[in-house]
């Protein structure tokens, strides 16, 4: 993928053209995925059995919600919310250059180089590192929350059928700014913004420090290091993934839209809170698995069958 390039009258660095490019063509994926973290399953759970062979209820696959999408909204309708998602990370991509080129990062090391560091001297090296990377994204985060606001309120709407951040000459994007500003002012473009901002860096802190033991202290083979980071990022995106589905819930938590409003969602009072509620009802892995999804709210097993309970199961049926 690194050896792709672009003809060079394209005005698009090839990493930044690739990213689009996949972001687009993904897209009806990431839109199911805001609607599953958002509690949104408009297809009711089928009964099936786990790879151990009990009884369970399972969600349609992502594929199946993708399709549901197209039914209610055509082909186009797969792409909500795509414009301002693209655009946030355009914007991303230009925030961490222009932070690189203010706040340089330290320079690469040839292997012999890095071998003859003391130990000091590579812990040293470790942190400057990390700490930059973080501020960069940080930097990047706090950049672009207003276009991720735009695009997950966007995809929101499905939940309502409202149509304040889409459609029009702007795709969505003036109708979006006003409907923020009217209901949540100006710090409305930032809703979602530690929750977001603490899983990402949560995620390339974990990730780095994981690298760094495991091939500074446990591994001296040369050829398995460098797969050590693919892993380490794998574990901290698994621990930090509650924080995503709670940040996208606030994204829409008291927004004018029906997806942030009982019933479809309680009344948040902070981001805590909501992580909180999520812990509480089992729902912080949401949307983690997109082709096997089970549902995990409160259930009765009947036989080889499992039927979704609710409060009506449980009165006396002496009570009119």
């Amino acid at each position: 993928m690194n050896n792709i390039e672009l003809p060079a009258e394209v005005p698009i660095p090839t990493g930044l053209a690739l990213r689009l490019g996949a972001s687009f063509a993904f897209h009806p994926f990431e839109y199911s995925k805001v609607l599953i973290q958002l509690g949104h399953e408009p297809l009711a759970p089928r009964n099936t059995k786990t790879l151990l062979g009990r009884p369970a209820l399972a969600y349609p696959s992502v594929f199946q919600y993708c399709g549901h999408i197209r039914k209610r909204d055509g082909v186009l309708g797969m792409w909500r919310g795509v414009t301002p998602k693209m655009l946030s990370l355009a914007v991303q991509h230009l925030a961490g250059n222009k932070f690189n080129e203010i706040y340089p990062p330290e320079p690469e090391l040839k292997e012999e180089e890095e071998d003859a560091l003391t130990m000091e001297e590579r812990k040293e090296r470790f942190i400057k590192i990390t700490l930059q990377a973080i501020a960069c994204k940080m930097t990047c985060v706090v950049v672009s929350q207003p276009l991720q606001v735009l695009a997950i309120r966007s995809m929101a709407e499905f939940v309502g059928g409202e149509d304040k951040f889409s459609g029009g000459l702007t795709m969505g994007l003036y109708g979006g700014v006003v409907s923020i500003l009217n209901e949540n002012g100006i710090l409305g473009f930032w809703s979602g913004l530690i929750p977001r901002m603490l899983g990402e860096v949560g995620i390339l802190g974990i990730t780095a420090s994981l690298t760094f033991l495991v091939n500074t202290y446990l591994l001296e083979d040369k050829e398995m290091a460098q797969y050590t980071g693919h892993v380490a990022g794998f574990l901290a995106g698994s621990l930090c993934y509650p924080l995503q589905v709670t940040s996208t819930c606030m994204t829409v938590s008291r927004s004018g839209l029906m997806a942030g409003y009982p019933p479809r969602m309680p009344l948040y009072t902070g981001w805590l809170d909501c992580l909180s509620h999520l812990r509480s009802q089992g729902q912080l892995k949401r949307g983690s698995s997109l082709i096997f999804r089970y549902y995990t709210g409160p259930q009765v097993i009947v036989g080889d069958r499992v039927i979704p309970a609710n409060s009506s199961m449980f009165k006396s049926p002496l009570k009119q």
